[in-house]
């Protein structure tokens, strides 16, 4: 900010923090010298459950200033939007489907599209969604992240924008480039630790400025209404501002995060298939949702109620965390708190562009290109690609988000994928989708998204101002049509490559003529084995649904100091909690008779 500049201890802060990432990166670029094709994509199979958990949430992270903008507009509803939706279905649901994934056995998540259809035409629908996901859909997500990053730096190092990124973004490049998926993840654990330590010594800080914590409650509720720490959704009113959320509009986010939760194209699903087996990949989810809902939310949530109590009358601005921050944290601490920023968003790049690397390196190098690619000739060829990657989303935050209006930000981050929304679940859940399913879904889900966000608008002008639900259900209802329309009047899949994948997988849902075959030719014994699985996954999903969904309403309900209701749900977390962990042992022990079997 203007008239203000980093103290020198500030400054040895973050350049020790600049050396040891570069040395970081050296330092396993020679231990991994002779790095190989599945290293670098999936980190050899090798990832243990709590590096799986951490490096999910640090991959998701790297928003500080957005989190503290979006508590002073709208409180716990930001909870609603993003983490009571995650508890309720994306954790319990995302358990289930790690260990489907892990089933798998595959590379990257775009070999299911020939595992599940077979075929030419899934071949190369397969190398076109890795091209597309690398260019567009990871290059946005990553200019958002870079231009996001810039925003916060700026202010504090005084540099211009593109040496800021050239700098930190460098650095990260460097180590993501030279060894792939594990380096990532084990720099994540790193990368997390120094974003929750700068967090919580800003927060213990600022908390005790302002008097301590039930005084800032006290203002809070004094400023903005007791209904603004409202524990429970839906909440609607002034209070909450843009981030109200009504009934309807509440159960088709939480729609959307059901069948969201199944989808291909996230890092999340990379995790899960580095995990060292299912029971890595399950655990690495549990251990990530208490990361995610409780860890790293507690010091950002201190510091979103201060910065409430701290500006009273103040305007909503992405500003408010650099002035807290320029007058708070003092030098050294400071630095810290930058490091940390820097961490997070460093944490969110890698995991993105790994991502997207490995991707385009096995679905269309090793697919379409050269299949009989050396270990050697395939790291070359991930490297490349990661730098396309990089060099992309700089182009996408450099030339296009500078000409997008906020409506289109909005368009993109909540609208584009509803109408292919159904093709998450449906490739799981159905056996009759075939590819020609996906190609409609995908092809129509951007024009179709645009005529009804900025086209129908034109032809009825309130219908912009109605709410969430209607957008989602005019697309998502479009879409299920389209796409099951689309299936039903093409020819299935050949009924060799459903049985391989049922049998492979073992997904839930209606698989009719497939699941009958699979299970007449399967002995009595095996048969029951499979019924006790299902079972126990829908149990695993309730027992994880009541876990992570009190830890949510622990964390509202003590903001609120609603004491009672605390206690209820903390006793409800630790039953559940102790539930899980038993379903977790039965679920392993059923398995490793199902391989004693032949029947996973």
């Amino acid at each position: 900010m203007p008239g203000r500049s980093l103290h020198a201890l500030d400054w040895a802060v973050i350049l020790a923090y600049a050396a040891g990432s570069v040395g970081f990166a050296l330092w396993f670029a020679r231990r991994k010298r002779h790095l190989g094709g599945e290293e670098y994509m999936v980190a050899g199979r090798s990832l243990p459950w709590w590096v799986v958990g951490v490096a999910d949430v640090a991959t998701a992270d790297g928003a500080d200033a957005l989190w503290v903008l979006a508590f002073f507009q709208g409180a716990f509803i930001a909870y609603f939007r993003m983490f009571w939706l995650t508890s309720l279905v994306g954790v319990p649901l995302g358990i289930l489907w790690a260990r489907y994934w892990r089933r798998l056995r595959v590379t990257t998540p775009g070999q299911l599209y020939e595992l599940r259809y077979g075929g030419e035409v899934s071949s190369r629908f397969r190398a076109f969604v890795a091209g597309y996901g690398a260019l567009v859909n990871t290059g946005i997500v990553l200019a958002y992240v870079l231009r996001g990053f810039a925003q916060v730096m700026v202010p504090f190092l005084g540099w211009p924008v593109d040496v800021v990124l050239a700098v930190f973004c460098g650095t990260t490049l460097v180590y993501t480039m030279l060894s792939g998926l594990l380096a990532v993840a084990f720099s994540d654990v790193g990368q997390l630790a120094l974003m929750m330590a700068g967090r919580a010594v800003f927060a213990w800080l600022l908390v005790r400025n302002f008097g301590g914590l039930s005084h800032v409650l006290d203002v809070v509720g004094q400023r903005r209404g007791e209904a603004f720490l409202t524990p429970f959704p839906p909440a609607e009113g002034r209070a909450f501002g843009d981030f109200q959320v009504d009934a309807l509009s509440m159960a088709a986010l939480m729609l959307s995060g059901v069948f969201g939760v199944a989808g291909t194209q996230t890092p999340s699903v990379q995790k899960s298939l580095a995990a060292r087996d299912e029971r890595h990949a399950a655990a690495g989810m549990v251990f990530g949702a208490v990361l995610s809902l409780v860890v790293r939310l507690l010091p950002l949530t201190f510091i979103g109620l201060v910065a409430i109590a701290a500006f009273p009358t103040r305007g909503a601005s992405t500003d408010l965390w650099a002035e807290l921050a320029w007058s708070h944290a003092g030098p050294g601490v400071l630095g810290l708190l930058l490091v940390g920023v820097v961490a997070g968003y460093m944490s969110t790049i890698d995991g993105y562009v790994n991502f997207a690397a490995s991707a385009a390196l096995n679905d269309i190098y090793l697919r379409r290109l050269k299949p009989g690619a050396t270990d050697a000739e395939q790291v070359r060829a991930g490297r490349l690609f990661t730098v396309g990657v990089v060099a992309f989303a700089w182009l996408w935050a450099r030339v296009l988000l500078g000409t997008i209006d906020a409506a289109w930000i909005n368009f993109i981050n909540s609208v584009t994928g509803l109408f292919m929304l159904p093709l998450m679940l449906l490739r799981w859940g159905w056996w009759r989708l075939t590819i020609w399913g996906e190609l409609v879904g995908f092809v129509g889900s951007f024009p179709l998204a645009y005529l009804v966000w900025f086209g129908l608008p034109r032809v009825f002008p309130g219908l912009k101002d109605e709410p969430y639900w209607v957008s989602f259900g005019i697309l998502f209802l479009a879409g299920f049509g389209l796409i099951v329309g689309a299936s039903l009047v093409s020819r299935p899949a050949p009924r060799e490559v459903l049985l391989a994948f049922y049998r492979r997988a073992r997904p839930p849902g209606l698989w009719g003529p497939i699941a009958a075959e699979v299970h007449e030719a399967a002995t009595g014994e095996l048969r029951a084995l499979r019924a006790r699985e299902r079972w126990l996954d829908l149990a695993l999903v309730l027992a994880g649904t009541v876990f992570t969904t009190a830890l949510v309403v622990a964390m509202g309900s003590a903001f609120a100091r609603r004491w009672g209701l605390f206690l209820a749900v903390s006793a409800a977390l630790v039953a559940s909690a102790a539930l899980f962990a038993y379903i977790n042992v039965r679920a392993d022990r059923l398995r490793a008779r199902l391989e004693a079997e032949g029947g996973a």
